[in-house]
């Protein structure tokens, strides 16, 4: 079979790291099928990290503007797809090709379309609007839909009121070969989140119960965020301010995008990792922090069950949990993992279990497997 992945809208986070993980690992493993990518001749910054063994279509003419180029996806794509005789087209970010003469593999993996509680601009208020409606057609365009998580799934499934046939989890993977050089640990002391800067990671809350573990105790490490604060910095401004008014301007660094093959020197010399998000479809960094032996702080879904977060059910009780509304809970929780001394579980062989890109690549050739010949 011909399969391609549409890889248009892949800018940072988990677009990036699937090319990175995903992609060397599929070729590697799957001699029968032959794969593709689409790529527009502007992303340049992605086209090195795309594998041999990857067919490259480089699509002319696509617009920058993200609203416009769904338009030309939905429009421009299927003639592509059909000269290239493509079999199966893998479609991420909740947006298929609708007129795709071929099987489509929705990928299910962006909770911004459903969010009636974060404090979106205009701009993406309008944005999240759009996507609601075309991941509602897409859904019904698709032959098979992916989610990342049972929450994910359960959750958007009823916004659309898809059939569970249609359906299945599987989880990104993980690479472990990034994490298993042995880099020189730091001796400096810092609290480290890993994700976009963006208003559904929460990190207004992060900021605050950090300038309360200085004032109360003292602690003389930085909170380092590692992540892109391009793609949503009215965000980033306002978390500007928050800084400034809780007098910690030098305590709070943001690195801006950092390559993901670079990220692991900053996980293996963290003393604590949070990831305090009201909103997501997995987390990855959560499980890469895990990996790194740290000691990892996420947001609690039990006490919101309408909520996406999925960290229980991709870390079961092998991390602790907080309410992401409360500053003064995050901060408890953070003063006892950092006083305590004690030894940690072991997280790796659980994450190898779970986790691994091999096992995880295995799953989706399945997938495309149950599609051949599929009406």
């Amino acid at each position: 079979m011909n399969i391609a992945f549409n890889a248009l809208s892949a800018k940072a986070g988990a677009g990036i790291s699937s090319i990175q993980n995903l992609f060397p690992t599929l070729v590697e493993i799957d001699k029968k099928n032959r794969y593709f990518v689409i790529i527009s001749r502007y992303q340049t910054d992605i086209y090195n990290l795309i594998p041999e063994g990857f067919n490259k279509i480089i699509v002319r003419c696509v617009p920058r503007n993200p609203f416009l180029r769904v338009i030309y996806e939905q429009i421009v794509l299927p003639f592509y797809l059909g000269i290239k005789k493509i079999d199966i087209l893998y479609c991420a970010g909740n947006v298929a090709v609708i007129l795709a003469p071929c099987k489509v593999l929705l990928h299910m993996q962006n909770a911004d379309p459903f969010s009636g509680i974060i404090e979106w601009d205009l701009k993406n208020k309008i944005r999240n609007t759009l996507l609601f409606y075309l991941g509602c057609l897409s859904a019904n365009r698709a032959n098979r839909i992916q989610f990342n998580t049972k929450n994910s799934m359960y959750m958007i499934s009823n916004f659309y009121n898809i059939k569970p046939d249609k359906c299945f989890v599987l989880p990104p993977g993980i690479n472990f070969e990034y994490f298993n050089s042995e880099a020189k640990r730091s001796e400096n002391d810092y609290i480290l989140t890993v994700s976009v800067v963006a208003p559904n990671k929460n990190l207004g809350v992060l900021i605050k119960a950090f300038s309360l573990l200085k004032e109360r105790d003292k602690y003389n490490g930085r909170l380092i965020i590692v992540g892109d604060i391009k793609p949503y910095y009215f965000y980033y401004k306002k978390l500007l301010k928050i800084i400034e008014e809780e007098g910690i301007r030098n305590e709070v660094i943001f690195t801006g995008r950092v390559e993901y093959t670079k990220i692991n020197k900053y996980y293996q010399s963290a003393r604590l990792f949070i990831l305090p998000s009201l909103e997501e479809t997995f987390g990855i960094p959560v499980i890469e922090a895990m990996y790194n032996e740290i000691a990892v702080l996420a947001s609690d879904s039990d006490l919101y069950p309408n909520l996406f977060i999925p960290f229980k059910e991709i870390a079961e009780d092998r991390i602790s949990y907080f309410d992401p509304y409360s500053v003064e809970d995050l901060y408890s929780k953070m003063k006892i993992i950092l006083q305590n001394k004690k030894d940690m579980m072991s997280n790796r062989e659980f994450i190898e279990k779970k986790y691994d890109i091999r096992k995880i690549a295995h799953r989706l050739i399945d997938e495309f497997k149950s599609l051949e010949g599929k009406q």
